[in-house]
């Protein structure tokens, strides 16, 4: 099971940065070594002027406290080059090098293009993976070669026994990106791989299949008040759902009607009543959840 990045604390090394406190800071170590000075040497002036912006003391300060600043973000950068969760670009290539993974190639450069790589968050994800590759069939194993195989594979499922019922039988279910079917090709890519001698026990029959596309629409109205531009908050309302549909395209995901219709709810929405889907999308383990047509009509209220 590989971790929910989204779910770790920030680390502690990492600094905070704000300028009026470093700023602060020197204006106060400052005025502390002036008196010092003032009392080996009384003719000195005394130093009372540290709320003008113009005295020089001051803008000595802004100055320290810019360069100060950037020195403690350079220590934050370097921390976080260092750390897969936060690295990115070439910080996130070294890191995951040092288990053997490389950033693919989605599309092969031409004269004219540059290649289209692998983004940081998908080698991040098969790095994490790619942790359990000496167990010989296990879920994450068959996942990490399906994705190596395949880079622009948009989700997977491993489903054995528990689900199925078939003893020593494996069903690797993938789709394609935004939920499409995968090509023979890419389906051969992937079986071929998730079936080595490495990959899989001798005594296990490993099928690659395609996720059935669950497609819904959603229909409804939302209220708002007088005021507002209501096709402005219709739109809204629109994006919102697709963004909620969109966050469930997982295979096996459920999508219940309550998350389509709360994720309507915004600014200027009163109210919302769907239509359809009339009941929740059930999780299917073959199937992923995808949202199609979106179609709401907007009624002012008072």
């Amino acid at each position: 099971m590989t971790i929910d990045l989204s779910r770790l604390p920030a680390p502690t090394v990492i600094e905070a940065l704000d300028f009026e406190t470093l700023q602060a800071a020197f204006l106060a170590r400052f005025a502390a070594a002036w008196a010092e000075a003032r009392a080996i040497d009384p003719t000195l002036p005394e130093w009372d002027v540290g709320t003008l912006e113009t005295d020089p003391t001051v803008i000595a300060s802004e100055a320290w406290s810019y360069l100060r600043l950037l020195d403690r973000q350079r220590v934050n950068d370097v921390i976080k080059a260092l750390l897969a969760p936060l690295a990115e670009g070439n910080d996130l290539d070294n890191i995951v090098a040092r288990i053997g993974i490389e950033r693919l190639i989605l599309v092969a450069a031409t004269d004219t293009t540059e290649a289209v790589m692998e983004t940081d968050a998908r080698l991040l994800q098969r790095y994490l993976l790619a942790f359990t590759r000496p167990a010989a069939g296990s879920a994450d194993r068959y996942l990490y070669e399906a994705m190596t195989a395949w880079p622009s594979m948009l989700a997977g499922r491993v489903i054995g026994r528990s689900v199925h019922g078939r003893k020593g039988d494996v069903d690797i279910v993938v789709s394609g990106p935004d939920g499409r079917d995968a090509t023979d090709e890419e389906l051969a890519a992937v079986r071929t791989a998730c079936t080595s001698a490495s990959v899989k026990p001798e005594a296990t029959s490993v099928s690659a299949l395609r996720a059935t596309r669950n497609v819904y629409d959603v229909t409804g109205k939302v209220t708002v008040p007088s005021g507002p531009d209501a096709e402005a908050v219709r739109l809204e309302a629109v994006a919102r759902i697709l963004a909620a549909g969109t966050a469930r395209m997982t295979i096996g995901a459920e999508v219940p009607v309550s998350a389509l219709a709360g994720a309507a709810y915004g600014t200027s929405v009163t109210r919302v009543d769907l239509t359809a889907p009339a009941t929740d999308i059930a999780a299917d383990p073959y199937a992923i959840p995808l949202p199609g047509t979106i179609m709401l009509t907007v009624e002012v209220s008072g």
